[in-house]
């Protein structure tokens, strides 16, 4: 993931929020959502329309479409794990290569962390960036209008517009867990958050309040709160 804490450089900050936006623009693009529509099975797709439910869709991404993709890696040859050596892209089409070797046989594996949708569509393989931001994108196709939630500790998520309100959704999750239980991550690995922030397009929201029952905590954790000045950067990226 990008931060580890909001203690970083603005250059930091532009190339995060450029990512994110990049991403949130994606959502906008019909051609896109109309590829990424066609990976979905018609028994799976049926069983949305029939009754608007995304239990169904949710196992399906979880259980067949995605693959995990681990950041400790074994050489498969030597059975020791592999050093990793982490590249810089752009945000507009890469944002990391990460690049496994084993300094016993020399072999590596290569995992481009893509900015595409297409690109992860086509590889279906990832972490919570890379599955958020593609089944984001299945959402948007089904009209479900959908955006990408970042904790910036170590963990992103989805929030779907439904019935009005924004709810809580994580297809790295087993069901029922993966919807709406936004107070999990606290309750159970915790997460001691400063800042969570769900990007659209054109503006950034602070959604810390709706992932917490300890906002007195983050509140006094922040001492000064930056949410403009994050708003205001995020505008220009």
């Amino acid at each position: 993931m990008f931060i580890n804490s909001l203690n970083r450089s603005s250059s930091f900050y532009a190339h995060s929020f450029s990512f994110y936006k990049n991403i949130s623009e994606q959502y906008n693009d019909h051609s896109i959502l109309e590829c990424v529509k066609q990976l979905l099975p018609d028994t799976v797709l049926n069983s949305y329309m029939a009754d608007r439910s995304l239990k169904p869709l949710l196992h399906w991404f979880k259980n067949d479409l995605m693959k995990w993709m681990s950041n400790k890696i074994q050489c498969l040859s030597c059975k020791i794990l592999m050093r990793v050596q982490i590249l810089e892209g752009d945000s507009l089409n890469s944002r990391t290569s990460e690049i496994y070797t084993c300094d016993k046989c020399k072999s590596t594996i290569i995992f481009p962390r893509y900015a595409k949708i297409l690109k992860i569509a086509e590889t279906r393989v990832g972490r919570c960036s890379e599955w958020s931001i593609l089944f984001g994108a299945i959402l948007n196709s089904l009209s479900i209008q959908t955006r990408i939630v970042h904790d910036y500790l170590d963990h992103c998520w989805n929030e779907s517009l439904i019935n009005k309100k924004w709810i809580h959704i994580d297809s790295t999750l087993n069901y029922p867990i993966s919807f709406n239980h936004p107070h999990y991550y606290e309750q159970n690995w915790g997460k001691e958050y400063e800042y969570i922030l769900a990007f659209s397009a054109k503006s950034i929201e602070d959604v810390t309040k709706n992932y917490t029952e300890k906002w007195q905590i983050i509140h006094n954790r922040r001492k000064n709160d930056k949410i403009d000045l994050l708003k205001k950067m995020y505008l220009k990226a």
